[in-house]
């Protein structure tokens, strides 16, 4: 039997393409915790600004998330886009429980539903986007 290759990168790669996905992480973990968010003028006038913001942000988190998974660890693109996709509902859902415990913060599965949004949009447009931006290897040829 014989061992599938390591399509990794190197260790210290992948750090620094995981690291902006761990930023952006505590930061959210920051900002969850806290009673009322700095306000976002240029959404405020919107209709659902909060679910556009929800959306936006875990748009630009799965961005840096695919290219971390396809670029760093050598994941196939159906894997990345099912873990992206799954981890984002998972950590919606852990953020929302956490505001449970947040005085003046509102639990709302539809918050849930704009970051799973949010994340599936980037795993269909990641791919190529960051091919063109090369941040991204294209395929070997067949």
């Amino acid at each position: 039997m014989t061992a599938e290759p390591d399509t990794r990168a190197p260790a210290g790669r992948r750090l620094l393409l995981w690291a902006p996905v761990v930023v952006m992480l505590a930061i959210q973990v920051g900002l969850s915790s806290r009673s009322q968010l700095p306000p976002l003028p240029l959404l405020r006038s919107l209709p659902a600004s909060d679910k556009i913001a929800h959306a936006a942000w875990f748009f630009v988190l799965g961005l840096l998330a695919y290219r971390a998974a396809r670029s760093g660890e050598g994941w196939p693109r159906r894997r990345t886009t099912l873990v992206l996709i799954l981890g984002a509902l998972l950590w919606g859902i852990s953020d929302e429980a956490h505001q449970f415990f947040v005085p003046g913060r509102d639990v709302e599965a539809a918050d849930v539903a704009a970051d799973v949004a949010g994340a599936a949009i980037a795993a269909v447009v990641a791919e190529p986007l960051l091919r063109r931006l090369r941040l991204v290897a294209a395929p070997p040829p067949s």
